[in-house]
């Protein structure tokens, strides 16, 4: 029986400082996240119906928005939690910064199946620069199919630290296992960054800096791709693979 799943990559809009890329593309969302532009974003999760989903700039009970302004309303959201509940997903977060506007800032990943085992790769960085990470979460079903998602958000604010987290994700992949990578790699198909990564990562879909692949490359085949470009919850379109899992 050929085991088929749907991977979305949300990209959450940047909303302060601490996600130092995307400060310029606030105007987008008017720096305002509150409970009803999440339960919007899980509108376009439920009825997308994805596996998996993988978010980046993700926010534990921060207390700020836009470009460095505290929002007066709406304070302290657990975003994950929020999603988690509003889509009936299992969630994870994984914190890249500890201390953040009075709360903390990572990645997330939400699936449709249960965590068999969770953790996080800090990525390299140079000092003074915004820490990264690789989240990753071991997904096994019933029947006994296993496979692995790595979500990140690569640095752009140092040209050094992208290439070294790249190396550092490409180091993830064991022989044997099957793997998605999903993320913002803030480096477009081309550069010298996502030929690295597409040195071990087969890429099933790019969209400026944001990108789907998936390890082997005989492991899965690509059944369908979609680009959401009519979105205007995020300044990044989500995107969403289809893959079937190749034994």
């Amino acid at each position: 029986m050929k085991k088929i799943f749907s991977f979305l990559a949300s990209f959450l809009p940047a909303l302060t400082l601490c996600a130092v890329p995307f400060i310029a593309e606030q105007p987008v969302i008017d720096g305002d996240l509150s409970e009803s532009r999440l339960a919007d974003i899980a509108t376009i999760i439920n009825t997308q119906n994805p596996d998996i989903v993988a978010l980046q700039e993700v926010e534990y009970y921060t207390n700020r928005t836009g470009a460095n302004t505290p929002r007066p309303i709406n304070n302290n959201i657990n975003m994950l939690n929020e999603l988690a509940y509003l889509t009936g997903m299992h969630g994870m977060f994984y914190v890249t910064l500890e201390k953040c506007y009075g709360g903390k800032f990572g990645n997330a990943i939400l699936s449709k199946h249960s965590f068999d085992e969770t953790r996080r790769v800090m990525l390299p960085c140079a000092a003074g620069t915004e820490q990264r990470n690789a989240a990753i979460a071991d997904i096994k079903l019933p029947d006994g199919t296993e496979f692995s998602i790595v979500d990140t958000h690569i640095d752009m604010s140092k040209l050094d630290n992208g290439m070294s987290q790249i190396k550092e994700v490409n180091r993830i992949p064991q022989l044997g296992k099957h793997y998605i990578v999903a993320g913002d790699m803030n480096r477009r198909v081309g550069t010298a960054e996502i030929n690295e990564l597409s040195s071990v990562w087969t890429l099933a879909l790019s969209r400026e800096f944001d990108h789907i692949g998936y390890y082997p490359a005989n492991g899965w085949v690509v059944k369908e791709t979609k680009v959401f470009s009519d979105n205007q919850l995020s300044d990044h379109y989500p995107i969403m693979v289809t893959l079937e899992f190749v034994k």
